[in-house]
């Protein structure tokens, strides 16, 4: 972690201990979400965020172990995002309230729990002053000059890499910490999320997609889904990298009926499909009395 340097703008943060992170990892990235927002708690907008990205980590091969939905509250912010490093992920990934409102406080949060200050960064002042360029060419600002609003998103933890937002004008940021883990902060609109989250997770140098996700739902032979506990717990056990779960559904036009989930995660995708089939024929063996 880079030596504490003083902010340009703004009152000095009380500097709070910099959370304990887990040596470099060896395995699946571990990760944590902290989707912002009040519209999101309130249930005026749903999120469209968490689920993308979690489909982005899994495509390469790693692993979601949390989503947490907070308050446009800078205590709140901190609270979940130092929360999550206690659980020792390999990253934790924000979304949403980096931009130029009053309301958009994640930067200031995330800085508090690194325990370190905002400052003027000036890749991401570049970043910005490009962005409402290209929106004065087009005649949807008056002005392309920086003011303070637009000021606060050049802002950024000190040591922080800002990450360019092609789809708008506030820059994802990444902040590396000791140990290898990281936080990164991604937008809230979910075509401008997803326009920064490659670059960033490029910018730690995590592999590009190279794993397939295979996933397949099978109505079990019986309707009573007590008594296929324990054929799944011993499909679990014999192919523990399937996640295996089942559900019921209806009563309907076809009365009710018992639907078994398999997805399994593989590279190349041959492999995940052909794993599938496997435990699909292995199913209907141990259903029809085989052992």
């Amino acid at each position: 972690m880079k030596p504490r340097a003083k902010a340009s703008t703004g009152a000095r943060r009380k500097a709070a201990p910099a959370p304990k992170v887990r040596p470099e990892r060896v395995g699946p990235l571990h990760v944590e979400i902290v989707a912002v927002g009040r519209e999101l708690l309130r249930g005026r907008r749903p999120d469209g965020n968490a689920g993308a990205i979690a489909e982005v980590v899994a495509m390469r091969g790693g692993l979601v172990h949390r989503i947490t939905i907070v308050d446009d509250n800078e205590r709140a912010i901190r609270s979940a995002v130092l929360e999550a490093l206690g659980r020792h992920p390999n990253l934790v990934l924000t979304t949403g309230g980096l931009g130029p409102a009053p309301d958009d406080r994640t930067l200031g949060a995330v800085a508090d729990a690194l325990g370190l200050p905002l400052a003027l960064n000036a890749r991401a002042q570049a970043m910005v002053e490009e962005a409402y360029q290209r929106l004065h060419r087009a005649q949807l600002v008056a002005s392309a000059g920086m003011n303070l609003s637009r000021q606060k998103m050049c802002q950024i933890p000190v040591g922080a890499i800002p990450v360019p937002n092609p789809r708008g004008i506030a820059p994802g940021v990444v902040c590396r910490l000791t140990g290898g883990a990281a936080v990164i902060c991604l937008p809230g609109h979910p075509s401008e999320m997803r326009a920064v989250l490659d670059q960033a997770l490029d910018e730690l140098g995590e592999p590009p997609r190279k794993f397939e996700i295979a996933y397949r739902e099978v109505e079990s032979p019986t309707t009573d889904e007590s008594s296929l506990r324990p054929l799944l717990e011993r499909l679990a056990e014999e192919y523990r990298n399937v996640w295996i779960s089942s559900r019921t559904v209806g009563p309907g036009r076809q009365g009710q009926r018992v639907i078994v989930t398999l997805e399994a995660t593989a590279a190349p995708a041959e492999e995940a499909e052909t794993t599938l089939s496997s435990v699909v024929k292995r199913l209907l063996a141990l259903a029809s009395g085989s052992p």
